[in-house]
């Protein structure tokens, strides 16, 4: 019996590189978002480390121009956070786009597999059929050869008249 040949094998193929491809990709972008996200959780310990620097010094003489600068640094890290949020947005929602798209590369490539699977077990179904029609042929003509046998043995053991 000839052995099992899947016809769409080169698109399961392509579509398990293409899956593999869109792992990786999401792979990356996981990696910048994850990094980002630290970024931002560094500038609101920063921020959050000089708010209570500046809370807990009333009791000190307050010099104006370093409340000025504290201040100002502290507005620069608000503007630099939501500048982060918003970069940080921008990259969830490549992250979304990314894991969409692999969800749809992996259910391809699932519709692949499933035919395979089919294809497989119709193909196993075929050889087994196929075994079964020549164990018939073969039990037909071992009873054929016996009937003939016994015939045989029958017709010897009979006297001739002659």
């Amino acid at each position: 019996m000839r052995r099992f040949d899947f016809r769409f094998q080169r698109l399961l193929e392509l579509k398990e590189r293409s899956e593999d491809q869109r792992k990786a990709e999401l792979g990356e972008v996981m990696a910048v978002y994850n990094r980002e996200r630290a970024k931002l959780g560094e500038l609101q310990q920063s921020f959050g480390a000089y708010r209570r620097a500046a809370l807990a010094l009333p009791d000190q003489r307050v010099d104006p121009a370093l409340l000025g600068i504290n201040a100002s640094y502290l507005l620069r890290l608000q503007r630099e956070i939501g500048e982060q949020r918003e970069h940080l947005d921008r990259v969830e929602s490549v992250v979304e786009d990314k894991r969409g798209k692999l969800l749809e590369a992996t259910r391809e490539r699932r519709v692949y597999e499933i035919l395979k699977e089919r294809a497989e077990e119709e193909h196993r179904r075929e050889v087994v059929r196929q075994e079964r029609i020549q164990l018939d042929e073969i039990g037909e003509q071992l009873y054929i050869r016996r009937g003939s046998l016994d015939a045989e043995d029958h017709s010897e053991d009979m006297p001739c008249s002659n």
